[in-house]
């Protein structure tokens, strides 16, 4: 059975811009889905025409396959809990919450049985102290 994964913002930079983790895009391994999340971060960081197009293909790749990850109600009021409890420990600073888009990211591949993939260990291993979710480096 295929591999559901959810691949991080960082790790998409590097193969858009370096050609790096070509594995990942193995069809016969992997069902890679899109967070939502990671689609507005590089939205943001799309700077020129030709990123642009090339982010918009990107998109209604996804769009088209029906795997872009847009949060369950369920997802929404798990979300909550969570950034509490990270608030709480000291992990998460409302004023800055740096991290949410990452518990975002966990919180919906955890909607569907997906793996994290991301080069931020450190970050997703202090999320992971108020969930449980399985991530690991490319």
């Amino acid at each position: 059975m295929k591999r559901k994964i959810v691949i991080d913002t960082n790790v998409y930079i590097d193969i858009f811009n370096k050609g790096r983790h070509e594995s990942l895009k193995n069809p016969s391994e992997y069902l890679v889905f899109l967070a939502y999340p990671v689609l507005h971060e590089l939205w943001i960081g799309a700077k020129n025409p030709a990123e642009i197009k090339h982010l918009s293909a990107f998109q209604d790749r996804f769009l088209r396959l029906k795997r872009l990850i847009s949060p369950s109600t369920a997802t929404l009021v798990a979300m909550g809990p969570i950034c509490r409890k990270l608030r709480k420990s000291g992990k998460l600073d409302p004023a800055h919450p740096k991290h949410y888009n990452d518990i975002a990211i966990t919180i919906l591949a955890r909607q569907i049985g997906a793996m994290v993939i991301t080069k931020n260990i450190s970050d997703f291993e202090m999320i992971q102290t108020a969930v449980n979710f399985e991530f690991q480096s490319p």
